[in-house]
Order: structure tokens, then C-alpha cells, then sequence
């Protein structure tokens, strides 16, 4: 997850929801970027999950061979094993190989469409279940219950993203080009909005800070989460990082000239769910959404060139059509009980001790599995306060120039 002052909220939630809904069971999280300690692979593990950061591994040869290395006790564990993978599309033989060799029993894909192309060797052994790129937090819903009227919102069009989304398949691209054509399009036009639009990492809105973002803006402009291609050993991504500063159209004919939009993977993202949550209308592209989301009904449709802008603010001035396309997609995501944190967590644990009850194992905890969770619990905050600050202490030294100037002459 990178550096615990950056984290994104909703990726928290999802990265925590376990130790945060099961608070009486004897739960470790472990960030991965911190050398995992020996003890803590002696306990007996119940259940094993792993996340999407961690899973992200397989995008580095390098790194992925010193993470099975490390963690090899997970493939020989016993326990219930469940991945929770995101963008699997990205790697996609690279993690199937991985999840089957570890003997993973579940794994829960975030698009609905295409499991035969991205997991044909772990569905052999692994169960699979949809999931969410994101879940409703159980504070969120306390949060938003009372939303801020549009009154007092003090922008009309909100967006973010940030280059790294650029020149990646076409619908990746489009999260990255969506803002300057919006920008361009607006221009044109006879308005008085507040738009405050970015693409730049510089500008990228971390934890808490992003909810108030969306709570303080009106509209949103959203497009649909996921990948145009399907990149099963990380070919297509090593051949586009040649190209830094290449245009979209320059990538796809270098890199992946007549693959892109063959196969289109697509699920509902985080920032649907937050903005239904807040009442910000959303302006968006064509997508399925998980199957979740209708055009006028739960959103207003924003053309991928913003040639209907035009179209678009006569709706966005119709009070009526927005007070209840914000209502009805609130209600509509707060009633699909699968996107609840506290729903996902509970199917889980229980698909869990089904396994043990199957295999007539023990559900107790022994005294010396309770001293080893507790004493990671204890010296994990410590060594990510210890880890974390010597990265931003580099980070900061790095960022002068004179230092920058030194290292260069001793090179």
C-alpha cells in the first residue's frame, strides 16, 4: 500500500476490513514492505488472505521469486487460503500460476466477465466468487447519512487521476484524457461552473482529504474501471515503459498494435461507490458497472470525446433528475448487500471454518499462537513507524538539488 500518509481510504478499508470486522478474532496485518518476521510464520494459521497490494508482486520477476521465497509457508499451510486480486487482467498467466501453485481455495475476482481467460489453471482447484474493487465501510455509511446539500457544495465538476493511467490500452487511457478533454470542451462553452479537474500525480488526494473532496463537489466525472487488454505476462506493460513519454496512439502501435479493445475487462470502482455515498452525481462514460449502474437513472452519460457536454449541463441544471439519480443510486448500492465490508467478512470467515469442520480441525487457539499474534501486533506499528520515516528522511534528501548534484559527481 505504500506509505501509510498516502494511503487511499478505500483501499484501506478493504486492506483492514478483516481485523477490522472480526475485532474478537486474533488477526495480523502484515505490510508486505516490511520483512515479514520468522515467529510469525510458526503460528497455525486459520485463514490467509491475500490482498491486492500484496498480489501486485507478480508485476516484478524479481520481486515476485523473493516473495514466494519468504512467504513460502502460506503454499504449505493448510489453512483457508483466499485471494482477493485487482486488475488481474494486468499478468494475468503469472498470477493464475502463482494462486494454483499456492494452493489457494478461493479467489474473488472483481469482473464479472472472462474468469476462463484470466484463471484456466487455478479454477482447477480454486473456488471462484465475485468480488468488489471496494466495499461500503460501515463508518462511511454513519459518515454520509446526512450528506451536505448541493447548496453549500462549493464545486460543480470534480476530477482525479494521475498519469500513470496514461498510455495503457485504451479504456486506461481514457480515465488519463478524459480531464483534458473535458477541460477543452468546457472551454468552448458559455458556463459559469466551478470545474476542478487534474490529471496530475502532484494533485492526487490521499485518505480522509478525498472524501471531503467528493463531498464538497456537486458532479463527478467517472469512467469505467478496469483494461481494455489482457496482458498475461506483463509484456504489453514492460514494452509501454520504454515509451515514458509516448502518446497513447504511439504505445498501442508499438506495443500492442491490434490487441487493444479485442477483450474488455470492466467492473464498478471505489470512486462509483464513494460518490453514491456523498449524493455527487456522476458524470459518466459508457460501461457496464458491474451491472449496477443506468444511464438517467444512476448517472448522467458523458460521450468518451465530451462531444455532449453541452447535453450534459442542461441535465446537470435539471434539480429534479439530480435529486433523484442521487438518491436512487445511494439506495440502490446500500441495498446490494455483497458490497457491504461487514457481508464480504462474514462469507469469508465462514467459508473458513467450513474448511476446518471438513477437515476436522481444531478451531482453537493455542496459548503460544495468542503470544506470537500479539507480539507482531505489538512490534509491527513500530517497525512501519521506523520504516516509513527513513523512506520520507531519503525521499526529502533526495529532493535537493545540491544533493542530487553530489551524488551525480560521486557516480
Amino acid at each position: 500500500m505504500g506509505d501509510p500518509l498516502n494511503y487511499r481510504e478505500a483501499v484501506r478499508s478493504l486492506e483492514f476490513m478483516f481485523k477490522e470486522c472480526l475485532p474478537e478474532h486474533n488477526c495480523i496485518v502484515h505490510d508486505a514492505d516490511i520483512p515479514f518476521p520468522e515467529y510469525a510464520k510458526d503460528i497455525d494459521y486459520h485463514l490467509i488472505i491475500l490482498g491486492p497490494t500484496f498480489l501486485c508482486d507478480r508485476h516484478l520477476p524479481q520481486r515476485l521469486e523473493h516473495t514466494k521465497s519468504v512467504y513460502d509457508f502460506i503454499r504449505a499451510s493448510d489453512a483457508c487460503k483466499v485471494a482477493l486480486p485487482q486488475d488481474d487482467y494486468d499478468s494475468s498467466a503469472i498470477l493464475d500460476s502463482w494462486l494454483f501453485d499456492w494452493q489457494v481455495d478461493y479467489i474473488y475476482p472483481v469482473c464479472p466477465e472472462n474468469w476462463d481467460l484470466l484463471y484456466p489453471k487455478s479454477s482447477q482447484k480454486a473456488s471462484l466468487r465475485l468480488g468488489y474493487t471496494g466495499y461500503i465501510d460501515e463508518t462511511w455509511v454513519e459518515q454520509w447519512k446526512s450528506v451536505r446539500p448541493s447548496t453549500e457544495r462549493s464545486i460543480d465538476i470534480s476530477y482525479r487521476t494521475h498519469s500513470s493511467s496514461a498510455n495503457r490500452c485504451h479504456l486506461r487511457n481514457l480515465k488519463y484524457a478524459i480531464a483534458d478533454r473535458f477541460k477543452a470542451e468546457s472551454d468552448k462553452l458559455d458556463h459559469q461552473l466551478v470545474i476542478d479537474i487534474s490529471n496530475r500525480t502532484s494533485d492526487t488526494i490521499p485518505g480522509a482529504r478525498w472524501h471531503e473532496f467528493l463531498m464538497n463537489s456537486k458532479f463527478c466525472i467517472v469512467t469505467p474501471s478496469g483494461s481494455s487488454l489482457l496482458d498475461p505476462y506483463g509484456d504489453y506493460r514492460r514494452c509501454v515503459e520504454k515509451y515514458p513519454l509516448a502518446s497513447y496512439s504511439e504505445a498501442s502501435e508499438n506495443c500492442y498494435a491490434g490487441v487493444d479493445k479485442q477483450v474488455v475487462f470492466t467492473a464498478i470502482s471505489p470512486r462509483n461507490i464513494e460518490s453514491g455515498l456523498a449524493e455527487t452525481i456522476q458524470l459518466a462514460t459508457p460501461g457496464s458497472y458491474s451491472g449496477l449502474m443506468e444511464p438517467y437513472v444512476d448517472f448522467i452519460p458523458l460521450e468518451e470525446d465530451c462531444g455532449n457536454l453541452r447535453e450534459v449541463f442542461q441535465y446537470m441544471s435539471d434539480d429534479k433528475l439530480v435529486a433523484k439519480i442521487g438518491s436512487s443510486f445511494k439506495e440502490k448500492i446500500l441495498s446490494e448487500n455483497r458490497l457491504l465490508r461487514s457481508t464480504i467478512v462474514a462469507e469469508i470467515a465462514e467459508l473458513a471454518w467450513d474448511k476446518a469442520n471438513l477437515a476436522s480441525r481444531s478451531l482453537s487457539v493455542s496459548r503460544n499462537d495468542l503470544v506470537l499474534s500479539k507480539r507482531h501486533a505489538a512490534e509491527s506499528g513500530l517497525a512501519s513507524y521506523f520504516f516509513w520515516n527513513k523512506v520520507r528522511i531519503k525521499k526529502m534528501l533526495n529532493s535537493y538539488p545540491v544533493i542530487s548534484k553530489v551524488k551525480r559527481f560521486l557516480r
